[in-house]
């Protein structure tokens, strides 16, 4: 198979946060290429008649002095801390010798794709573990070598990632895998957004990959995203079909796919159609600790400018990093902080107050900010637990996942939402603890009585509350407070007499 118009450097995967409307068009787009024909003047004149300045004009400051806008966008930087700031991005694709580690996991994912290079059979994998463990890092530092000794040798190995938190449905997952094919590709996507069927959006995917590509990996990061409206996850349906590619896209080549997720039973969740098509080799990414933490970010120095970070820099970044989980990803970012605080003030050294201020602003309310951003379905799983806790008489610590749960249903219920299964829901709940929302812990009541799920929140109930109905989807329930009041009160009433 011969390459047709792939664009060279094409290979790096879909933005994290890509969304569905950051590129939308506008509703006319044809006139968006229409030539407006006008005099050719420095100035134009609003309906009112008012003139607007020449255009070559600097607008100044309001008070009439200072630096203009222009000039402060034309004026070089006199200094700065950074000389390559892309290397303290999380997002970009590093060289091996930049990742730390990881030794295990790295050894694995290359095991496994090392066969496309002889045009053999490769597996799938599911990679899991908390956020900023190096996950995608090492999937994409692996496949970037792959593709460029695929390219060595005359063939081509396309790497078609998307991130799962934008789509939220299946068929949008497969418009975004074409888009994200095609545009690797330099061609065009040959299929409209909507309008047409899934089936016709994977027969295009197929399509593409039958006429340029030798082999192929699909990469479907934070997975568990996909969840969609329904009862059952859009992610099983999406897993079925692209786990079957090779025969469905009567494809002659290596075909992987590559799940990636922060939660460790994600397999359990898949429907028995998903499972039975998708036996990944499962590798799993635990923490990074200070120590580590202080690797990564010594490897990234070269950031820096020389001497522009004080020597108490990295160590500390690190330990803040390894209070939040060991994420490799918030601890790069934090030193990118650091050092766009210290550029703002004009220095030409981070120091440790640069970071401490960075950190102060970024655990400001950060766990709320992570609850305004979790799926509507987390939302509502997290109300309940909030509204257990606050509505409680006693305002216990620890939460029963029981009674919680029954809130839930009841809240569903008074949204006309769909509800889920009780593990899902403790599944929901549980996955918060990787963003310090709350603890769990799991307690026996006696021999013969089971055990219990408990939560405990570490904000305030009401706070958190508040923050969710910011969401316009759940901004009534400040109308049900005494209804769900008095469901809690009765659903834990229940639960003592029983326990």
């Amino acid at each position: 198979m011969g390459r047709k118009g792939r664009r060279a450097g094409s290979n790096h995967p879909e933005g994290e946060k890509d969304r569905e409307t950051s590129s939308a068009a506008p509703e006319n787009p044809e006139s968006m290429d229409e030539e407006i024909d006008s005099p050719d003047t420095s100035q134009s004149t609003f309906e009112d008649g008012s003139e607007l300045a020449d255009s070559s004009q600097d607008a100044t400051n309001g008070d009439g002095g200072g630096i203009s806008i222009r000039d402060r966008l034309q004026t070089e930087s006199s200094g700065g801390v950074f000389a390559n700031k892309d290397l303290v991005r999380s997002d970009t694709i590093i060289d091996e010798d930049r990742i730390v580690g990881r030794d295990d996991q790295l050894g694995r994912v290359v095991d496994n794709l090392k066969p496309v290079l002889q045009n053999e059979g490769i597996p799938d994998m599911l990679l899991s573990g908390p956020s900023g463990t190096g996950k995608s890092l090492i999937i994409h530092a692996v496949c970037k070598q792959i593709v460029e000794l695929c390219e060595s040798q005359g063939k081509t190995f396309g790497v078609i990632s998307i991130n799962c938190e934008g789509p939220k449905t299946a068929d949008r997952a497969v418009y975004r895998l074409v888009k994200a094919a095609a545009d690797d590709l330099g061609v065009d996507p040959g299929v409209p957004q909507t309008g047409v069927s899934t089936d016709q959006k994977l027969e295009r995917l197929y399509e593409l990959m039958r006429e340029y590509y030798d082999g192929v990996i699909f990469i479907l990061d934070e997975i568990d995203m996909l969840e969609g409206p329904y009862q059952e996850a859009e992610y099983n349906s999406l897993i079925y079909q692209l786990s079957r590619a090779r025969k469905l896209a009567d494809f002659d080549g290596p075909i992987s796919l590559t799940a990636i997720t922060n939660y460790a039973d994600f397999m359990k969740d898949l429907n028995s159609r998903a499972q039975s098509s998708y036996n990944p080799d499962d590798i799993f990414f635990d923490d990074y600790d200070a120590n580590q933490l202080r690797s990564i970010l010594r490897n990234r120095r070269d950031a820096f400018k020389p001497e522009s970070l004080a020597d108490d820099v990295v160590p500390l970044v690190a330990a803040f990093g390894s209070q939040t989980h060991g994420d490799a990803r918030k601890a790069i970012d934090l030193l990118r902080w650091a050092g766009e605080l210290a550029e703002r003030r004009g220095a030409d050294t981070v120091t440790e107050t640069d970071v401490r201020d960075a950190q102060e602003k970024y655990t400001e309310n950060r766990k709320l900010r992570h609850i305004s951003g979790i799926s509507t379905q987390k939302k509502l799983s997290i109300y309940a637990v909030a509204a257990t806790a606050h509505y409680a008489r006693e305002h216990p610590e620890w939460i029963p996942a029981g009674p919680a749960f029954k809130t839930y249903q009841f809240i569903a219920d008074t949204m006309d939402s769909d509800q889920y299964s009780r593990e899902t829901f403790v599944n929901h709940v549980t996955e918060q603890s990787t963003y310090g929302v709350l603890d769990f812990e799991r307690r026996g009541k006696g021999r013969g009585r089971g055990v219990h799920m408990y939560f405990s929140l570490s904000e305030d109930p009401e706070t958190i509350m508040e923050t969710i109905r910011e969401d316009s989807r759940f901004e009534d329930l400040a109308h049900e407070e005494a209804t769900i009041s008095a469901v809690v009160r009765e659903r834990l009433k229940q639960f003592r007499s029983k326990n």
